[in-house]
């Protein structure tokens, strides 16, 4: 009988990622400038800006000034696109915030009304109309940077995507699961993490109705694509709070055999070592939290440009991090505009899982013997906590509506139809 070595220490199971260094917006630019001078490649430039972490908001304005103003490549403008995801949920850099002057208390106070006055009765008069909804996912796990390597953790990358229509009849939003479509498996076609709900007003009434109970202030303007906003801070405790987090899914992945060396002690490559079986059981995670954020909101309709949230979350779940940020627009219904949701982020982050059987990434590790095959499960294996981010985008708005002809018997027969008047 073949003898079994069994591991005995395992000390982590990916290479983690290197510490993010924190940059401002102007320091950023300055580094894609140097970059475009030292004629760096596309993908030396796309890994420098995954190592960095932004101080203040990356703008759609800068972002788009970036793209006219450098020569990015594609790997370059999804990295910087992703690093302005994620710093989705600051200020944006000083030198963007226009210098105009504050508003009295009765303004803030009478903004703030059209906001709410506009939800109520904005939404509920919408035509009807379906919408695309194209969901594109991120994650930080393990990925294999070059052939025949192992997994490390390198940041965001493309996991997913997600394509279904929306249906909006009759003042609320309808969907239809059977109509889900992907360009991917049915797993990555799944909205796993946090996804945004509600875009079509739910979640706003939501978030006024509560911030009432809880404190709004107003703290600053910003200059969007639509004009100048009025940008308050809310927070409402969990007292009043009605905002359920949803979370999809929790996956507890259990390896089956997962080793290094096979039972004749050849050493496999990472390639057969991804493909050895294993089991994952997904969970739902619900809570209702206290939360935060902000609504910017035109000064002269009240509409709601933009808004976010973050949850306040109970430490030692399993969720760390959960907040979502819906940008609405000027979109074409029909031969009339209206606004409604074009963007949506929601980013997220989940607590490590127990892998059931010792990953093939671990570089501190110690076995004994060449022949060591893993039997797994060894408990208690953590691959740190992970970050995802679904981006979601509203397209192809058409508004529903039915067309009608009326035939006579004349026409019906073949005859000349008279003139219509």
């Amino acid at each position: 009988m073949r003898r079994l070595v069994l591991l005995v220490l395992v000390v982590a199971t990916v290479l983690p990622a290197m510490a993010a260094r924190h940059v401002t917006v102007a320091q950023l630019e300055q580094a894609l400038a140097t970059d475009q001078i030292a004629h760096r490649t596309d993908a030396e430039i796309a890994r420098q800006i995954g190592d960095l972490e932004l101080s203040e908001r990356l703008t759609d304005a800068t972002l788009n000034r970036f793209a006219a103003k450098l020569s990015l490549g594609p790997r370059t403008a999804l990295a910087l696109q992703l690093l302005s995801d994620l710093s989705a949920f600051l200020d944006p850099p000083a030198t963007e915030v226009p210098a105009t002057a504050l508003p009295d208390a009765a303004t803030q106070q009478r903004m703030m009304d059209a906001a709410r006055g506009y939800v109520v009765r904005k939404w509920s008069h919408l035509p009807n109309f379906f919408v695309t909804r194209v969901t594109n996912r991120f994650d930080d796990t393990p990925q294999v940077l070059e052939k025949g390597s192992w997994p490390v953790r390198a940041g965001l990358h493309p996991v997913g995507n997600a394509s279904r229509q929306i249906t909006f009849r009759d003042g609320q939003e309808v969907q239809d699961p059977s109509a889900e479509t992907a360009a991917t498996n049915t797993k990555n076609a799944q909205e796993i993490g946090l996804r945004t709900w509600g875009e079509f007003g739910p979640a706003l009434t939501v978030i006024l109705s509560d911030a009432a109970k809880g404190t709004v202030t107003f703290t600053h303007w910003e200059q969007t694509s639509a004009g100048l906003a009025a940008v308050y801070r809310y927070s409402v405790p969990r007292a009043v709070s009605h905002y359920a987090v949803n979370y999809c899914c929790l996956l507890d992945e259990h390896v089956v055999g997962r080793t290094q060396f096979g039972y004749s002690g050849q050493r496999r490559s990472p390639q057969q070592v991804a493909n050895i079986p294993r089991t994952e059981v997904s969970d739902t995670y619900t809570e209702v939290p206290a939360y935060k954020g902000e609504l910017s909101v035109d000064p002269a309709t009240g509409a709601i440009l933009r808004v976010t949230l973050e949850a306040e979350l109970k430490s030692g779940g399993p969720l760390m991090r959960a907040a979502t940020v819906v940008q609405y627009g000027s979109v074409q219904i029909g031969d009339q505009s209206f606004i409604c949701p074009v963007r949506s982020l929601a980013l997220s982050i989940q607590e490590g899982n127990k892998l059931g059987a010792m990953g093939p990434v671990a570089s501190n590790t110690a076995a004994v013997g060449a022949d060591t095959e893993w039997q797994g499960p060894v408990s208690g294996v953590s691959r740190g906590p992970v970050l995802m981010l679904n981006e979601t985008r509203f397209t192809s708005y058409h508004r529903l509506g039915t067309t009608m002809r009326i035939v006579n018997d004349n026409a019906a027969a073949g005859a000349p139809s008279p003139p219509s008047p």
